[in-house]
């Protein structure tokens, strides 16, 4: 049996501060089955190539930014699969945050993490391509507590594992070190 060798790639990103649904995003919502035979057509792309790099990160952005708004439906009709699973991670698990299988339980999940901690900001850094079917977000999250006031700055990673197309799998961490850990890598 051979042996293959994954190129994975990181690509730097920002997001915009302010952001509203653009017209992709509202094709996106309404034909999700499109959505992921583009992701299918691209991961069959080299790591390398500059459209893969482009629509990664495209497509990083829009989700991020459609989360900063709270554009849930956006988010999770769009890139994730129906019976998407979520591992919120041991720092959620600790308060009682359990993980979640399906859309619509990880729309719960999202409603009830502002609900009892506000409004947060995802500030993603930087997208890495395993090459192998899993993506990985890095990069801040900030906000204020709803009752404390207390500010939030806190590392944040996303481990996405991607089949046919759609997000399958999502696992959470607050710690850069740890996610690169459980993907199989170090810093």
């Amino acid at each position: 049996m051979s042996e293959e060798i994954f190129e994975i790639v990181r690509l730097p990103i920002t997001v915009a501060t302010q952001s509203r649904r653009r017209l992709w995003e509202r094709l996106a919502v309404r034909f999700p089955g499109a959505v992921a035979f583009l992701v299918r057509t691209v991961l069959r792309l080299p790591p390398t190539s500059r459209l893969r790099q482009s629509l990664f990160r495209r497509f990083t952005r829009q989700g991020v930014e459609a989360l900063n708004r709270g554009d849930f439906e956006t988010v999770f009709c769009s890139f994730y699969a129906p019976e998407v699973e979520f591992d919120p991670g041991p720092r959620f698990r600790a308060l009682g945050m359990e993980e979640t299988r399906g859309r619509e339980e990880r729309v719960r999940f999202q409603e009830r993490w502002i609900a009892e901690w506000g409004e947060f900001r995802f500030e993603p850094a930087e997208v890495i391509d395993f090459n192998d079917g899993r993506v990985m977000i890095q990069g801040r999250v900030t906000g204020v507590g709803p009752s404390s006031g207390a500010p939030i700055d806190d590392e944040w990673a996303s481990l996405f594992t991607l089949s046919a197309g759609w997000v399958d799998r999502e696992e959470a961490f607050f710690d850069h070190a740890e996610a690169l850990e459980a993907a199989g890598l170090s810093e």
